[in-house]
């Protein structure tokens, strides 16, 4: 087994993180992943990538877990170099999956192939394994047109389990792989999933790829725009228009300001009693490149971390690839992150790069520790009424850490409950919901099916409706309307 490769550095980019990585690096990472027993996954992510995610919540949140993000757009590297931290290259899907598959063919790693068409899926199949001896295509499958959520996942994860394979290349375009992706990578099983949107099409000649100056100097859009203006001129349109916008707003929110330093604050108290173990950290100065060790990060997380921000006086897009760092850390150990009295030049950074769902915010540590009380019991029966209809009511944010505990309390309401008719789920409380998340409501709306009940939904709050909605959960989940129990 190869030694893990530490973290590289992350800087933040229009409110996303990337990985300070090269190509020949990349594929370092991806060859350990992939002689690895836990199945993780790798984001590349462009211009049109990161104009999606900014302003969705779930796609953010998908990329800021991911275990690599790689920067696949010239612009954003460009732009890395006014923002503080110059990523070094641009990590392109087109020659990642090359050089990934070549790779697999040298170790004798079987490939699976899940997107697309059939034709396209058969054809790549025939190219790889000619071009590259040793290469094994242990399977491949094309999904129905139509929502995530009709598919038989299960079925998919099973047969993709049973192929042992080493890489599961999903081609189903942004941002349905990467929701896919982040949903079923652990029950498929594969040790590493990257989301390669049409790169099999340049495999098999379905497309052309531009001439490798207009890819180094950034042109490459230009390339595929002439060859689909219908298609891809309004897309291009739009992503200009935010490129500027965004990076515009990251600009001013990383503008030293005189007032700033007046308004930082003491640091903030220990509460007299704790009932909840924490680990308390304090943030000081200006957080830029070359500059970070005003932002500890432990090595390892066994607690939840209460981190004082009320003493920062500047962040850069290294500032906030530190906050990125602290955050997946506490993601990984699965520990909150709580952020006590942050001071003006912490928010607007933050808010800038819509980062804000990292963590949870408290004025003060008394406020911290009944947040941290209130998340270890988050769930449970409410009740049981005499018409067979079962509430079960969640009072924290239902994501891919959290994803197990919830599907069991469902699966319990389910089981035990003599005689249930409906269930309903009170998300009343809850303030944001993924994609693994909702794969744990559908998978508790088919037992539940399965038993001839009904399952349904109240209390949505606007935040989580706007993620069903985009979901497509609401075109199989009904709303409750009748009124909640006594």
């Amino acid at each position: 087994m190869l030694t893990m490769p530490p973290e590289p550095p992350l800087t933040v980019l229009l409110g996303l993180p990337f990985h300070d990585l090269t190509l020949e690096e990349t594929l370092d990472y991806c060859t350990w992943a992939m002689n690895g027993d836990q199945s993780r996954y790798l984001v590349t992510a462009n211009v049109d990538f990161t104009a999606q995610a900014y302003g969705d919540p779930d796609l953010k949140k998908i990329v800021f877990f991911a275990d690599r993000v790689v920067c696949d757009g010239m612009p954003l590297v460009w732009l890395s170099r006014v923002f503080g931290h110059p990523l070094r290259e641009r990590v392109a899907g087109s020659d990642l999956v090359p050089r990934l598959l070549e790779s697999c063919g040298n170790a004798g790693h079987g490939v699976y192939f899940f997107g697309s068409d059939r034709a396209t899926l058969e054809g790549a199949k025939v190219i790889v394994e000619t071009r590259y001896p040793g290469l094994r295509v242990v399977g491949i499958d094309s999904p129905p047109i139509g929502a995530v959520i009709e598919w038989d996942n299960e079925a998919l994860c099973e047969r993709m389990r049973a192929s042992a394979a080493s890489l599961l290349l999903v081609c189903l375009g942004c941002p349905k792989q990467e929701r896919w992706i982040f949903a079923h990578h652990r029950e498929s099983g594969v040790p590493l999933c990257v989301g390669v949107g049409a790169s099999l099409d340049f495999i098999t000649g379905k497309q052309k790829r531009a001439p490798r100056w207009m890819q180094k100097s950034g042109l490459e859009w230009f390339w595929r725009m002439s060859g689909s203006p219908s298609r891809l001129v309004s897309r291009y349109r739009k992503d200009l228009v935010f490129l500027v916008r965004a990076a515009w707003q990251q600009a001013r929110s990383q503008r030293r300001r005189k007032h700033l330093v007046e308004t930082v604050r003491e640091p903030a108290r220990q509460a007299p009693s704790q009932v909840v173990p924490v680990t308390r950290i304090v943030w000081s100065g200006d957080l830029v490149l070359g500059q970070l060790t005003g932002a500890p990060v432990p090595e390892s997380v066994g607690t939840a971390v209460l981190l004082d921000a009320s003493q920062v006086t500047l962040m850069d897009s290294s500032g906030l690839g530190r906050l990125a760092l602290l955050a997946r850390r506490c993601r990984a150990a699965e520990h909150l992150l709580l952020v006590l009295q942050p001071s003006a030049a912490f928010r607007k950074p933050v808010a800038a790069a819509r980062m804000e769902f990292l963590f949870r915010l408290a004025d003060s540590e008394a406020a911290a520790l009944a947040l941290l009380a209130q998340d270890q019991t988050c769930g449970g029966v409410l009740k049981v009424a005499e018409n067979g209809v079962v509430w079960v009511a969640f009072n924290r944010s239902l994501d891919a850490l959290y994803h197990d505990a919830m599907l069991a309390i469902l699966e319990t309401a389910i089981t035990d409950s003599a005689g249930i008719r409906v269930l309903v789920v009170d998300l009343k409380a809850v303030d944001f919901i993924d994609s693994r998340a909702v794969g744990g409501l559908i998978r508790a709306w088919k037992l539940m099916s399965a038993k001839g009940g009904q399952m349904v939904l109240a209390g949505i709050t606007p935040a989580v409706r706007e993620i069903i909605t985009l979901l497509r959960l609401d075109q199989i989940l009904a709303e409750w309307k009748g009124d909640p129990p006594a």
